[in-house]
């Protein structure tokens, strides 16, 4: 292992993310990040000796390259192919002490690697969605083998307990933290609209769950008196084309921009930009893009459904509405449209709430006593 401490007076234990991918851009990715700032913390720190960090998804040279991944950390890379990480995790990476499982699929090699004595104690992380289900045989057996799961909401942790038949007691809630990595805002970027919507996530056909057409159906709603009120939505995907049609189709495509992907400064500049950040998800595992939007001191409107709940406080930071209920988020949208100062109290409320609940230190520290924990 890479520069491993030698003095014998030194903690002699080692700290492990396996993890299903961590160098390109979304809420897991960021999440992956996080925990290896954490390893490399503790490694500065000298509270252990080793770190490592496998990824099934990216490839070695990618993560040796990656900014956010610390150096000490030794890194090895899966480049898409399982069977590699498995066979790379089995027999020839270090043994480590704990280990943090960052996807539910890759819990079967942790189970595996424990049975061989290569890991004493694992952690498994839970996203949301993945875990709401019954899982496969072996999954649930990894779940149940493990030194604790971690839940980044409430919902997630009681919904997995229930229909895999886990004692609660394993679990351990928590929650995600923003990202400072947005980078610098751009000062020349600046989004369409007199009162500007805000919506970032991915346009495939497998996320329409994330209500994209009930807020252009909203907008249809508010138009005659409200036709100021502009919707600016970030991120690519196949759906695309079809969603823009639906647009015209609802008479609302004047009032709807897709920006497609964007820098790390133009997204932090959208964010700042922005009046409201809607996302009103009928299945969201957590939905990072709103501790953004908080973090600049904007309300969210989300749906009442998952995890959403757990990081939007209704009627404090923001509102949530039933998927499927365009009347009542019109109604939430020209609410805050119309109301200056009550826009700025939910953000404040937000911003209050990423330093405190979500703040990266609860987070750092979270994690840091999973470690010793285990150990």
């Amino acid at each position: 292992m890479q520069n491993n401490v030698t003095d014998s007076s030194l903690p002699t234990r080692s700290v492990g993310l396996l993890a299903s991918e961590a160098c390109t851009r979304g809420g897991i990715q960021s999440f992956m990040l996080r925990i290896a700032e954490v390893i490399g913390t503790l490694q500065n720190k000298r509270r252990i000796c080793g770190g490592i960090c496998l990824s099934l998804n990216d490839s070695t040279d990618e993560l040796r390259r990656h900014p956010a991944i610390p150096g000490s950390i030794e890194v090895w890379g899966g480049n898409r192919s399982k069977p590699s990480l498995v066979a790379h995790a089995l027999i020839s990476a270090p043994k480590v002490d704990v280990l943090f499982v960052g996807h539910l699929a890759l819990a079967p090699v942790a189970y595996a690697l424990k049975t061989l004595g290569r890991v004493n104690a694992y952690y498994v992380i839970l996203h949301g969605i993945e875990a709401w289900r019954k899982v496969p045989f072996i999954n649930r057996l990894a779940l149940k083998a493990a030194t604790r799961i971690i839940a980044t909401t409430r919902h997630t942790a009681d919904v997995c307990a229930q229909l895999n038949e886990i004692r609660q007691s394993l679990f351990r809630i928590i929650p995600l933290c923003a990202d400072e990595r947005l980078g610098t805002p751009s000062t020349a970027f600046k989004l369409s609209g007199a009162v500007k919507l805000l919506c970032v996530a991915r346009q495939d056909k497998s996320e329409r769950y994330k209500g994209f057409e009930d807020i252009f159906k909203a907008l249809r709603v508010l138009k005659p008196a409200n036709a100021s009120i502009h919707l600016n939505l970030i991120g690519s995907g196949g759906d695309q084309p079809r969603l823009k049609q639906v647009c015209a189709d609802l008479g609302v495509a004047d009032q709807v921009t897709f920006w497609g992907s964007l820098s790390d400064e133009d997204l932090a500049a959208a964010y700042h930009d922005c009046d409201i950040f809607v996302m009103p998800s009928k299945k969201e595992g957590f939905g990072i893009v709103f501790l953004e939007a908080m973090g600049q001191g904007k309300p969210c409107i989300g749906g009442n459904h998952g995890g959403t709940p757990d990081v939007i406080v209704h009627g404090e930071s923001g509102l949530l509405v039933e998927y499927g209920d365009v009347p009542m988020l019109a109604e939430y949208i020209r609410k805050l449209a119309d109301d200056a100062a009550l826009r700025q109290k939910m953000g404040r409320k937000g911003r209050d709430l990423i330093e405190g609940k979500f703040s990266i230190r609860n987070f750092e520290l979270a994690y840091e006593h999973c470690v010793f924990e285990a150990l």
